[in-house]
């Protein structure tokens, strides 16, 4: 087995952590439904529930393929990546323009680092 790069340890390890985040996010918007009665009753708090479970578990797949360097999780950490681009661009005009700027910086960095030779080489691409 290849050896892992630091960098892909840390990208593991920071998306389990945010998967889990993500998970526990997910069971508070879930239960919230009694105390956001100000929200249209289409059970918009479970919708983002449901976003954040999945967000969550992609997280942690991600974090488990990175771990053991699995050719799919390279896949998945890119396309995790992009979405976090795309929705931090069209977060741009609304409040939080620092965090949107420092998700975009930072998923273009992780972007780029997924696509040093090296990294792809560890994951088993070409």
């Amino acid at each position: 087995m290849q050896q892992r790069p630091f960098g892909v340890a840390v990208l593991a390890i920071a998306a389990a952590v945010l998967g889990a985040f993500a998970l526990i996010g997910a069971g508070a918007w879930w239960n919230a439904s009694d105390a956001l009665v100000w929200l249209p009753s289409i059970h918009v708090e479970r919708f983002i529930a449901m976003v954040l479970l999945v967000v969550g578990i992609a997280e942690v797949v991600f974090a488990y393929g990175a771990w053991r360097l699995r050719p799919w999780a390279w896949t998945l950490g890119a396309i995790l990546e992009v979405i976090a681009l795309v929705l931090a661009l069209l977060q741009l005009g609304r409040s939080d323009f620092g965090r949107h700027i420092l998700t975009i910086v930072l998923a273009a960095i992780v972007l780029l680092y997924l696509a040093t030779p090296r990294v792809r080489a560890a994951f088993g691409r070409s």
